[in-house]
């Protein structure tokens, strides 16, 4: 059972933008005066990286490339806040804690690490736009969030991401699955927390190496007669 200061500590973790905004309008209201700061913007956020752990093997044959594109972040979960599911379709803001860049950048180089090495595949991200490449792969994030429970041993991370992967020369639709992971929170602070995503991560990745894997001689570039 949860003590009375777990408890409390819970409910101050997240904290509503829009709750925040309408007591500083309040207050600037009922005071009729200039907004004053006295230089305390309290302590600093712990900010953490999102990294491919292992070994990175992705130099698949030159062959076949594919391109991974930027991918598209559902219901606002894109940026350097790390998002909070909360009950009732509310969203809110993980509290003292971020990510050391956007989160479409470090997810993007997540699976280009971490897909390419389990599916042997030569993957290539921001900065190979103009090279030549047999496939692109498209990533939609439909979920990337702490999910807090009604207890502290409740809380989780879910993720949940699909995959599109076309063909350049024809325009072919070669697959297009989706792949989810839940990592369970058993101390929620922010190192755990993003220990989860790391979990979540590396479960998607798996999966999607998987996927791809026999599907890449679908991506061969055409060899030129010259």
């Amino acid at each position: 059972m949860e003590t009375r200061a777990r408890k409390r500590t819970r409910k101050l973790m997240f904290v509503s933008r829009p709750f925040v905004s309408a007591v500083v309008a309040a207050l600037l209201l009922a005071g009729c005066g200039p907004l004053i700061s006295f230089g305390d913007d309290g302590p600093a956020d712990d900010v953490y990286s999102l990294e491919y752990g292992a070994v990175n093997a992705n130099t698949g044959d030159m062959a076949t490339i594919i391109y991974v594109e930027e991918p598209l972040m559902s219901d606002g979960l894109g940026g350097i806040d790390v998002a909070v599911a909360l009950e009732n379709r509310k969203r809110t803001n993980l509290q003292g804690v971020r990510w050391s860049a956007n989160s479409t950048d470090l997810i993007r180089d997540y699976f280009v690490r971490a897909i390419g090495s389990m599916s042997g595949t030569r993957l290539l991200g921001q900065g190979a736009i103009d090279v030549q490449a047999g496939c692109r792969l498209g990533v939609k994030v439909w979920a990337f969030e702490f999910v807090p429970g009604t207890s502290a041993g409740d809380d989780r991370v879910d993720i949940e991401v699909e995959f599109i992967l076309i063909r350049y020369n024809d325009n072919r639709l070669i697959g297009q699955p989706t792949f989810s992971a839940s990592s369970q929170v058993a101390v929620s602070d922010g190192e755990n927390i993003i220990d989860a995503f790391h979990s979540g991560m590396a479960s998607v990745s798996g999966d999607a190496g998987k996927w791809l894997a026999p599907l890449a001689s679908e991506c061969t570039l055409a060899v030129s007669d010259d």
